[in-house]
């Protein structure tokens, strides 16, 4: 038997607080930095997402041997800060899908700046030393982790660090991110036209209150933009951020959404607007953003062309596969080829069979408002939104969805 659960459309129109909660991005950065500064408590309001918890319950402990689950900024940022443990030595692994995506070129760059990292069949030996830095290029690298992971330990480096970044920049407001909680620990961290480099010097504990999460707001943007007599508050939601780069929701979703901003608050309502004309994105930068995105199009039966996808097959699952697989069970037309995605024709199979997220938790929260449209949609192993979004299920049922949790055979 397994786990499932069953979202129905309310009976009336969607309002409510919404509890958003805090961002996982900016969590897992704050923590890194506050650990390397001597004060992991310095974090305060970092939420009860999985891959944070696991985290800061590491980085507290400090065992020899650390277990990452599924957390890919867990796993990287984690290997980074072993690297420089002087006189101790780490096993830093995961569960099998997380071993299975990309890690080699971040491994291979800290072995470059003086580490002592032992790749095994199921994870990484971390030797930790003092390192030395210095310079290092990235051409092309498929995932901004490796770069924030370098950033983030950088300090530390008795040479610091000057980092070349080549050619297709993917995420690169992630590294923005990084670069500014650099500075707000007190690191010389900049980027010129050459290189983004970081002086060596020590780390300051720096009281961080983790904001709200702009990579979850985007799936009640979804919501919203299914439902046009929607009317959501979210508390301490802020389009003026300049560490999360998803606050670009905004705009790419005012196809059918509209945001009012209340100081450091936010109302976020549905609309209809009648734009005949095919929808187009490039989410290079922001391609969390794809999930919640592309579901909202079906649902409204726009025709759309979204590049800047390369990297979304090296995620939980291939986001870029389990979305071409949900939308044609959903009777819609969905191609892509490298990173363009495809789509053609709205949603017509009102009764789908449940589905399997298959580990990843994004692509379980733009399932769910998929009801506003269909008779009902089931998804597997709820669970997994644990990985971000604990409450998700919950606040759904607050603002007027029927939520069900049951078994399937």
């Amino acid at each position: 038997m397994r786990t499932s659960v069953t979202i129905r459309r309310p009976e009336g129109a969607l309002r409510g607080n919404v509890a958003l909660p805090p961002s996982k991005s900016v969590a897992n950065r704050a923590l890194i930095l506050a650990a390397l500064a001597g004060d992991v408590d310095c974090v305060k309001n970092f939420g009860t997402a999985q891959d944070t918890v696991i985290l800061h319950d590491l980085l507290q402990r400090r065992p020899s041997h650390m277990h990452c689950g599924d957390g890919g900024t867990t796993f990287r940022f984690l290997l980074a800060w072993a690297c420089l443990q002087k006189g101790e030595e780490r096993f830093i692994t995961g569960n099998a899908r997380l071993l299975q995506r990309p890690h080699a070129p971040l491994v291979q760059a800290l072995r470059l700046l003086g580490a002592d990292i032992t790749e095994t069949a199921s994870g990484y030996h971390v030797r930790g030393k003092r390192m030395a830095g210095g310079t290092i290029s990235f051409d092309s690298p498929v995932s901004s982790q490796f770069i924030s992971a370098l950033l983030l330990v950088a300090p530390c480096f008795y040479e610091g660090l000057e980092l070349e970044w080549t050619g297709l920049r993917l995420s690169t407001p992630y590294v923005r991110m990084t670069l500014e909680m650099l500075k707000q620990f007190g690191a010389n961290a900049y980027e010129d036209d050459v290189a983004i480099c970081v002086k060596p010097g020590p780390l300051l504990p720096q009281e961080t209150r983790v904001p709200a999460d702009w990579s979850a707001a985007a799936f009640w943007f979804e919501v919203a933009a299914l439902a046009p007599d929607t009317e959501l508050f979210f508390d301490g939601l802020s389009a003026s951020t300049e560490l999360q780069g998803d606050k670009d929701a905004v705009g790419l979703f005012i196809f059918n959404t509209h945001c009012t901003q209340i100081d450091d608050d936010m109302i976020l309502r549905g609309r209809i607007c009648d734009n005949p004309n095919p929808y187009s994105a490039n989410l290079l930068e922001t391609p969390d953003l794809f999930q919640p995105l592309i579901f909202a199009l079906a649902g409204t039966g726009k025709e759309a062309e979204i590049t800047g996808l390369h990297n979304l097959p090296l995620k939980e699952t291939d986001r870029l596969k389990a979305v071409t697989e949900a939308l044609r069970t959903l009777g819609c037309s969905a191609e892509y080829e490298g990173g363009t995605f495809n789509l053609r024709g709205g949603i017509t199979n009102l009764s789908p069979p449940p589905f399997d997220p298959q580990g990843d938790h994004r692509m379980a929260m733009a399932l769910a408002p998929l009801a506003l449209v269909c008779d009902a949609i089931t998804i597997l192993h709820p669970e997994v939104v644990n990985k971000s979004y604990p409450g998700f299920w919950e606040e759904l049922k607050k603002v007027g969805f029927s939520v069900e949790f049951g078994e399937e055979d």
